[in-house]
């Protein structure tokens, strides 16, 4: 039988973990309310369908709960969706957004959550999820 040794700096950054998640979700969750008022959110109903999978009790525009604000798959689920969005509006509207995300989804890389294969193959779902969302609702 083995025994590993943690050390305390360890236990300290499992610790934090929770809480720097929290506030990274916080941050994008400003985000969100920041363009909200800017933007067409009907444009923008396939990723928020998507991302909405993802959040227990409420949905992306108006995040709630601490099971929703210390999940890093929250975090990377607001990031995704705020990225979809200013992707498709014009390039420049929402400079201090678009800088503030880029700054947020450094942190979030940082973090060391998501390999970047596993984020490309996110990032391939994720579309493939709005383009059948969307030959869905344009059926009918």
């Amino acid at each position: 039988m083995s025994i590993t040794i943690t050390s305390k700096s360890h236990l300290k950054t499992i610790r934090r973990y929770p809480l720097q998640i929290a506030t990274l979700n916080e941050n994008l969750k400003v985000l969100h309310d920041q363009i909200a008022p800017h933007i067409d959110a009907s444009k923008y109903e396939a990723i928020s369908s998507y991302a909405n999978q993802y959040i227990s009790h409420t949905h992306i525009w108006n995040l709630k709960f601490y099971n929703n604000l210390e999940n890093p798959e929250v975090a990377l689920m607001q990031i995704f969706h705020l990225k979809f969005i200013l992707l498709a509006e014009p390039a420049h509207l929402h400079t201090s957004i678009r800088s503030n995300l880029e700054e947020l989804t450094n942190k979030f890389h940082h973090m060391m959550l998501y390999s970047n294969e596993q984020l490309i193959l996110r990032e391939g779902k994720i579309r493939d999820y709005i383009h059948n969302y969307e030959q869905q609702n344009n059926k009918h």
